[in-house]
């Protein structure tokens, strides 16, 4: 994961942190979810998905999202060894 910065309204960052303190939850983690709804929801808009086949999707992307960090983490071994 990266972490980035960004510039955030005062008023949102306090909803932020008010929504996190209440749900046991990191700012991050609120940030990460309500990112992840406002895509899946521009996704399903342009592409006309439903939720089956949208988990479906993200699911595969997943697994290719795993497969890719062990393929790094080996090519980075064999790096090392050469």
């Amino acid at each position: 994961m990266q972490a980035k910065s960004f510039r955030v309204d005062p008023n949102l960052w306090k909803m932020v942190l008010a929504e996190a303190k209440s749900s046991d939850k990191r700012p991050t983690d609120v940030i990460n979810e309500a990112l992840a709804r406002h895509l899946g929801g521009v996704i399903r808009g342009k592409l006309d998905l439903g939720n089956e086949k949208l988990i479906e999707f993200l699911t595969r992307l997943d697994v290719v999202t795993e497969e890719l960090g062990q393929m790094k983490g080996d090519l980075s071994h064999y790096e090392s060894k050469s």
